[in-house]
């Protein structure tokens, strides 16, 4: 997993919470590396998961909740990184729409060896179906990221979503 993830979590917990929580995250994480990440970096994505158990954990806030959290910081600061790329939308519609055919396309081209979950959409007049799928248990971060999404660009139609037991698997529907 692209270590822009793992920074950006870092980033997420000290600015949620403290310095001294993700470092205690870190630390409780026991991860081989010792949580020093690199944004160009390949993770596996396993640290990431420990991470969120031990932060969740530490805090008593649900994982998938923790996740859900993340996923919106982290599209803001999508927002802040590659503006090139979320400038070039106008609607939340246009741009969950391009996920999966333009947006991890530039993902693949910045980060070759990228492995970005596949997304595909389905639009009619009534409603617009986004299907997410991935190798990694982190939908909740999706759910995340379409949220924050929608929020940006002060969307308010109705966001229904159903996310596998397995966290790799997700569809979000938007009505209205």
């Amino acid at each position: 997993m692209k270590g822009i993830i793992f920074t950006e979590l870092v980033r997420f917990m000290e600015k949620v919470k403290s310095a001294d929580f993700a470092d205690a995250v870190i630390s409780g994480s026991e991860l081989p590396n010792d949580g020093a990440f690199t944004s160009v970096g390949n993770y596996p994505s396993e640290y990431a998961l420990n991470m969120v158990a031990e932060a969740s954990a530490q805090s008593g806030i649900e994982a998938a909740e923790l996740c859900r959290l993340y996923g919106k910081y982290l599209y803001g600061r999508f927002t802040i990184l590659y503006p090139h790329i979320m400038e070039s939308y106008r609607t939340a519609e246009s741009l969950l729409t391009h996920v999966g055919s333009h947006i991890h396309n530039e993902v693949c081209i910045l980060y070759p060896d990228a492995q970005p979950p596949q997304i595909t959409a389905q639009e009619s007049a009534e409603k617009t179906i986004i299907s997410y799928q991935s190798h990694r248990p982190m939908a909740a971060i999706a759910q995340g990221l379409v949220q924050g999404c929608m929020e940006h660009y002060d969307d308010r139609r109705a966001l229904e979503w159903s996310i596998s037991e397995d966290g790799k698997s997700a569809t979000f529907t938007i009505t209205g």
